[in-house]
């Protein structure tokens, strides 16, 4: 009896380890979103470049600075190349769902982004198709923009 209660035993434990590994695997989305909340985005992002754009190729570049808040508000500024300077922050929304993150953009950056995104460590990358949008930045725990201007 002893002899076939051992292996009972470890079965049931595999089990159970295999049960409890889905478990934390199938809230992937939120472990996310707890990493990006209360972080600031610096990132690049390439965009389809609109007619009204001057310069030659099929993207034009844009680079953000965002604060992302645990609300899903966020405040963000792009880099104005005329200006030479990035723009004075912004109140505008984000959110992250399955993975794909959504910003928006205040002038003169493009407006509503959305990437599918993958972070390991301080880094992010990832893109959309709908439209077509690459990002590629890091993020730093914090607002990063305080007593920007």
């Amino acid at each position: 009896m002893k002899i076939l209660a051992a292996p009972v035993v470890f079965v049931t434990l595999l089990l159970l380890a295999s049960v409890m590994t889905s478990a934390a695997g199938a809230g992937d989305g939120s472990p996310m979103l707890t990493s990006l909340a209360g972080n600031t985005l610096s990132a690049v992002t390439w965009v389809p470049r609109s007619a009204a754009t001057s310069g030659g190729g099929a993207l034009s570049r844009f680079m953000l600075q965002a604060y992302l808040r645990p609300d899903g508000s966020a405040l963000i500024r792009v880099w104005d190349t005329a200006r030479n300077a990035y723009t004075k922050p912004a109140e505008r929304y984000w959110t992250l769902s399955d993975g794909r993150l959504c910003l928006d953009l205040p002038p003169p950056g493009p407006g509503r982004i959305c990437a599918d995104v993958h972070s390991w460590g301080p880094r992010i990358a990832g893109f959309g198709t709908s439209p077509y949008v690459m990002l590629d930045g890091d993020l730093k725990r914090g607002n990063a923009l305080v007593g920007a201007r």
